[in-house]
């Protein structure tokens, strides 16, 4: 018999620790697909969606290999929101087909890591909404020092998405990234529960 489905859409921002909760639950044995990696491979050499980017953009986003440095492709979209929203809606359709199709072959508890669910109204694509949340000063300081980033690019980028402080009151459930690793993965076991109600 096959067991129910529990579809978490995992959401957050920018540095607040969905790549960490991501690994947890999949260390967990549920399985994850994270729509970054979807759409990525919608930018990939040769797709449609690379070359509309490219006719916009033009080519010195592209790395010697030819694909697209995301990087470059970021430092347009980050610097301007008519280019995201063009991005976005090139992308979108790509990684909710992506998504669909995940959710088909699997059963039982899944997540999907969904960084813009609810600014991409994706909220009806699972049946709860979960937000990786820490503080904005924690957000800043770990963008930088991950990405490399002076103070004013960590707060431009962070500025240029959903606040936290916004999303934290949309979700079904708050997994707090303020502490310890030991105290995330405590919130993700009982993640499991949720499943059982």
């Amino acid at each position: 018999m096959k067991r129910k489905k529990l579809i978490l859409g995992i959401t957050g921002g920018i540095a607040s620790g969905k790549t960490t909760v991501m690994k947890m639950l999949a260390k967990a044995g549920i399985p994850t697909v994270p729509s970054d990696d979807l759409a990525h491979q919608a930018i990939r050499k040769g797709t449609p969606v690379y070359k509309r980017i490219l006719k916009r953009f033009g080519r010195g986003i592209l790395r010697s290999s030819g694909q697209i440095c995301r990087t470059d492709l970021g430092n347009f979209v980050f610097n301007d929101p008519a280019d995201r929203r063009w991005l976005e809606k090139q992308v979108h359709p790509v990684v909710i087909r992506g998504l669909k199709k995940f959710i088909r072959a699997h059963h039982g508890i899944m997540a999907l890591d969904i960084p813009l669910l609810f600014e991409a109204k994706l909220q009806k694509l699972v049946d709860k909404t979960v937000v990786v949340y820490c503080s904005r000063a924690q957000q800043l300081d770990r963008l930088r020092r991950r990405n490399g980033l002076s103070r004013q690019e960590a707060l431009q980028r962070i500025a240029a998405q959903m606040s936290l402080a916004v999303k934290r009151p949309l979700a079904d459930i708050v997994l707090h990234n303020n502490s310890t690793l030991a105290h995330l993965r405590r919130q993700i076991i009982n993640l499991r529960a949720v499943y059982h109600q």
